[in-house]
């Protein structure tokens, strides 16, 4: 199954004035190595941090490079990162996230679920949610979520493409909208962003 590994970090001067330029050699190593999807690479325009999505056609074909000798200087990603912070998630999604990534600007949810709450109710709120959100124009007409290896009872990740960040919260700021979000809170801890990405291979 694929999975999509998440790189945040704070992003160097040249990352964050060339996202695809700085993460180019990056990506061709990636590319020539088994199981490479794609690689997208950009920055949040709230915080400024750097993100980057790596698809992979399975969990193993990543684990296969973080095994490999001289792991993680031979990737060629050390250009776009300020410092050694960083975090790294991999998520098994639901959908592909491609047309979301594609769009001028993507919506990243991270959320948490609160306590006693279930993947099936986010589910089900999200559902809910994101069949009147894809529905709009200016939106993506797929979203994609999952739950992240590394903490899959906590943290999870979705993907929603917009035409801009304006006009995502024009939608969302409607009062018809009001429930549903409501809902959507009542059932995770959430942290937006919205980061133009450039897919570099």
């Amino acid at each position: 199954m694929p999975i999509h590994e998440i790189i945040m970090f704070n992003a160097s001067e040249a990352f964050a004035t060339d996202p695809a330029g700085t993460l180019k050699p990056a990506a061709e190593f990636f590319s020539k190595t088994g199981g490479c999807l794609g690689v997208w690479g950009g920055i949040a325009e709230e915080e400024k941090t750097g993100y980057i999505v790596i698809a992979w056609e399975t969990f193993e074909h990543h684990q296969a490079i973080m095994d490999a000798p001289g792991y993680p200087g031979t990737t060629g990603l050390a250009p776009v990162f300020a410092g050694e912070t960083k975090k790294v998630y991999h998520v098994e999604l639901t959908e592909s996230p491609d047309e979301a990534l594609s769009m001028p600007t993507t919506e990243i949810l991270s959320m948490s679920l609160k306590k006693n709450k279930t993947r099936a109710d986010l589910a089900g709120a999200l559902d809910i949610l994101t069949a009147r959100l894809t529905a709009e124009e200016g939106c993506s007409n797929t979203y994609a979520w999952g739950q992240t290896r590394e903490d899959p009872n906590r943290t999870v990740y979705l993907f929603l493409g917009w035409e801009s960040t304006k006009r995502h919260f024009a939608i969302v700021g409607q009062r018809s909208y009001s429930d549903d979000i409501l809902n959507l809170f009542s059932q995770v801890d959430i942290k937006m962003l919205h980061i133009g990405f450039n897919k570099v291979v």
